[in-house]
């Protein structure tokens, strides 16, 4: 895993700039807090110094120079001028008390730095204040040294902080970007072994759920389609190879039964009606297939309309009536209690789904059974229920009777491709509906029948 990878990870580059988000309001906020508590501090200091000032002054009233200067003097032996500076001159610049110092050559508050003259001698940030009198000059000031050194350790603090979350955040930016890039390999991986045909590969999902695994999951439910799609075009395409060969081998044996006849002087047209009979078969084989292929694959559902489908069903069976008459069978409809209830759905498949089933159950069912049609409104389902008294099909075989061109008559002596119950499937799944086969009669050993259960949701029932 190389750093640049990382480096240009969606992941990185929004902590890049939740960093430089950081950094800049860190900036401007350290700036204005500092500026407002040097400034408030600068304030308290001078008006200190202010109120000192204001005293001495008092007390240059109350008992003149004299007074003044003896009062400096025993205040100076009180503090440091390190700290506090009271110092008073003469009318002519004179120092007569307190720190030694150049007068200042102005009058009022000010901030200045200043080269002290004691013995002491030292340099420092203060807040001095200057009056004027007749005889004497008083300058009283206060060191704004803690107030500097306050600021520096803000600054300083302030600067740390800034820092640290910076590359606190830049790290864990490092480490998401690394932990997607690792999610993101994971899924390239998976995607190339699809790619060069292993349609089990599957994305690993991790504990936690975040967008990325949920863009797993989405890629792991498309990879199920792709396989069952993929898994459908192999087996048609092995059924179509497999059970077309039959078929398209009498086409072949037919046109050269027409040959001959055309060689020997006799009339092929027998020959060729007999091939084109055999082509008709193959065309229907096809467009079958083609269709349950369509439906599996999704095709949208542009002809969804509400049907009756009680009405859908008695139009089924009386096509169906005549061919079942003709084989000694009887057919019943039994709408129940859904007699008001209507489909949403797209009627020619739901109507080829039906003429599937009862087809299938009159030609497989034999002479002289019954099969009845019924409606049941459940809870959940509206059932289109498809039974007959026939000899059914045994409970193992039951699974295998919706793959295509699948025959329980091995010896195909009976008329059938092995797509009815396959597109049967196809348009149920295409509907959301479930299906189930189960015995009419279980107990009987000779006759169980057949029940075939369509089960379509009711959120695409209305009454």
């Amino acid at each position: 895993m190389r750093l640049t990878d990382l480096l240009s990870g969606s992941s990185f580059r929004t902590s890049a700039k939740v960093a430089i988000g950081v950094l800049v309001l860190m900036t401007v906020g350290g700036t204005l807090l500092i500026g407002s508590a040097t400034k408030a501090l600068r304030e308290v200091t001078e008006q200190q110094t202010l109120e000192e000032a204001v005293l001495l002054s008092d007390v240059y009233a109350a008992e003149g120079r004299e007074g003044l200067v003896k009062a400096i003097g025993t205040l100076s032996k009180l503090v440091s001028s390190q700290e506090h500076i009271s110092t008073v001159y003469d009318e002519h610049g004179i120092h007569l008390a307190g720190a030694d110092l150049a007068m200042p050559d102005f009058i009022g508050v000010r901030d200045i730095r200043l080269q002290l003259v004691s013995a002491e001698g030292s340099q420092g940030h203060f807040v001095l204040s200057v009056q004027k009198f007749s005889d004497a000059t008083l300058v009283v000031g206060r060191s704004l040294k803690a107030v500097d050194e306050m600021r520096v350790h803000m600054i300083a603090g302030l600067t740390a902080m800034t820092v640290l979350l910076t590359l606190g955040t830049l790290g864990l930016g490092l480490l998401a970007s690394r932990e997607s890039f690792s999610k993101l390999r994971s899924i390239e991986g998976v995607l190339a072994r699809v790619a060069s045909g292993d349609s089990e590969a599957r994305v690993p999902i991790g504990v936690r759920t975040d967008q990325i695994d949920r863009i797993s999951l989405q890629i792991n439910a498309n990879l199920d389609v792709l396989s069952r799609l993929m898994n459908s075009m192999r087996a048609t395409t092995t059924a179509i190879a497999h059970d077309l060969k039959s078929p398209l081998a009498r086409v072949g044996l037919v046109l050269n039964d027409a040959l001959d006849a055309i060689e020997a002087g006799r009339d092929p047209h027998a020959e060729v009606e007999r091939a084109l009979s055999e082509t008709d078969a193959l065309n229907e084989i096809i467009d079958t297939i083609l269709r349950i292929t369509r439906i599996r694959a999704g095709s949208p559902r542009k002809d969804m309309q509400l049907i009756d489908l009680g009405g859908l069903v008695e139009n089924t069976l009386e096509f169906f009536a005549p061919l079942a008459q003709e084989n000694g069978q009887t057919l019943e409809f039994r709408r129940g209690e859904a007699e008001t209830c209507r489909l949403l759905c797209d009627k020619s498949m739901v109507q080829q789904l039906l003429a599937n089933v009862v087809g299938n159950a009159i030609v497989h069912g034999g002479s002289g059974i019954w099969i009845r049609v019924r409606l049941e409104d459940r809870p959940d389902t509206l059932d289109l229920i498809v039974e007959d008294s026939g000899g059914g099909i045994p409970d193992g075989q039951r699974g295998e009777v919706f793959d295509l061109f699948k025959r329980l008559d091995s010896a195909r002596s009976k008329p059938g491709s092995g797509l009815g119950l396959a597109l049967v499937k196809a348009v149920a799944d295409h509907h959301d509906a479930g299906i189930a086969l189960s015995a009419t009669d279980p107990g009987s050993a000779d006759h169980p029948g057949l029940r075939v259960t369509v089960s379509f949701p009711r959120l695409q029932v209305q009454r």
